[in-house]
């Protein structure tokens, strides 16, 4: 084959790809995934989980606040006296949603995590949408979840006093609606155990805690914490860590990936490392949520949306199918204008 005719060869073959790759996208179609039941199982679990906790603050005397525009009770205030950071409000309407259960069973699938595994957890009060989110996602899928909640909440996150995150969880599970208690509870904030909250405040959560039969972590020493954590968790299959407690990432969070983190990605490990670098160094994969924007993005989701959509309605529940015709077409069409040219006969010029 002369060099001529090898490269017209090769642009022909190359012009056939690329029209029948065009052909391919252009025929592509929406469909359901495969685990669309599992999805919409989650996200009814995280409404029905909303509703009550609408009526719980209700109950304590609390409104929604006017920037929970949704009615989720998912939404705190500006600031309080438990509140430890500051938050992005746009972040937390957008965790306050229950298609996230179904981005959980997303992103918990891709981690490799299936029915009869055990997740542990690390919930921080700034996202309760996502905490409640990923348990609704566990319940869905047949997951157990060993989870450690924070009473520490950041702006506009569970920050206020009288319902904190852990009040959530521990009244769901009492009413029957929630199928596990946390762990145990920690304070958040400084050194994990509250000090820079209002100190009767805390107390008075610490006391219902208490009175609801729920233990109690309130350990400053850090390597002690991270040892105590880590043996509550046991054996699991995936950890998860949602939003910012010193024990999630370490008192450094530098460097540390968002989102679905692969096993062995993270390998340098300190006596200042958190659990997130900790298990993912061992071999187990971790779901590293604190980015929502960068979250919601990745996934084809609205950030902040005006409306919620109605559950199955979000990219979430969907797949991208493409024909696969027009793949083969291109494959075995431009192998014969290869194998046509290369065989094809040379006739020699007569001097």
């Amino acid at each position: 084959m002369t060099k001529t005719k090898k490269r017209l060869a090769l642009l022909a073959a190359a012009l056939w790809l690329a029209a029948c790759l065009l052909v391919t996208v252009r025929g592509a179609k929406l469909a359901y995934a495969e685990d669309l039941a599992v999805k919409l199982d989650a996200a009814a679990r995280m409404q029905s989980w909303m509703d009550a906790i609408v009526e719980y603050k209700a109950e304590a005397g609390l409104a929604l606040t006017a920037d929970d525009i949704h009615g989720t009770g998912l939404i705190g205030e500006p600031w309080t006296w438990i509140t430890t950071t500051s938050g992005a409000l746009e972040a937390k309407r957008t965790a306050a949603n229950p298609d996230m259960a179904a981005l959980m069973v997303q992103m918990l699938t891709e981690a490799g995590v299936e029915s009869g595994d055990r997740v542990g957890a690390g919930f921080s009060g700034s996202f309760p949408g996502l905490d409640l989110a990923v348990l609704a996602a566990c319940e869905a899928m047949d997951v157990e979840c060993v989870y450690i909640a924070s009473i520490g909440a950041s702006t506009y996150g569970a920050n206020q006093p009288e319902f904190t995150f852990p009040d959530m969880v521990v009244r769901l599970h009492a009413d029957g609606l929630l199928e596990t208690a946390p762990a145990t509870v920690t304070g958040g904030g400084q050194k994990d155990c509250g000090i820079d909250m209002e100190p009767a405040l805390l107390q008075a959560i610490l006391d219902r805690m208490e009175a609801a039969g729920q233990p109690v972590m309130l350990e400053p020493d850090y390597a002690a914490n991270i040892a105590a954590r880590m043996e509550l968790h046991g054996e699991i299959d995936c950890f998860v860590g949602v939003g910012g407690n010193l024990t999630t990432t370490g008192p450094g969070e530098k460097d540390v990936p968002y989102g679905l983190i692969r096993p062995y990605t993270i390998t340098a490990v300190d006596e200042r490392s958190g659990l997130v670098q900790r298990y993912n160094a061992e071999g187990v994969p971790v779901l590293h949520l604190l980015n929502v924007k960068q979250l919601v993005t990745d996934y084809g989701m609205a950030y902040d949306p005006e409306e919620l959509l109605p559950p199955g309605e979000s990219a979430v529940y969907y797949t991208t199918e493409y024909p696969r015709l027009p793949v083969a077409v291109g494959l075995l069409g431009a192998a014969a204008i290869l194998l046509a040219v290369k065989f094809w006969p040379v006739k020699e010029e007569l001097g």
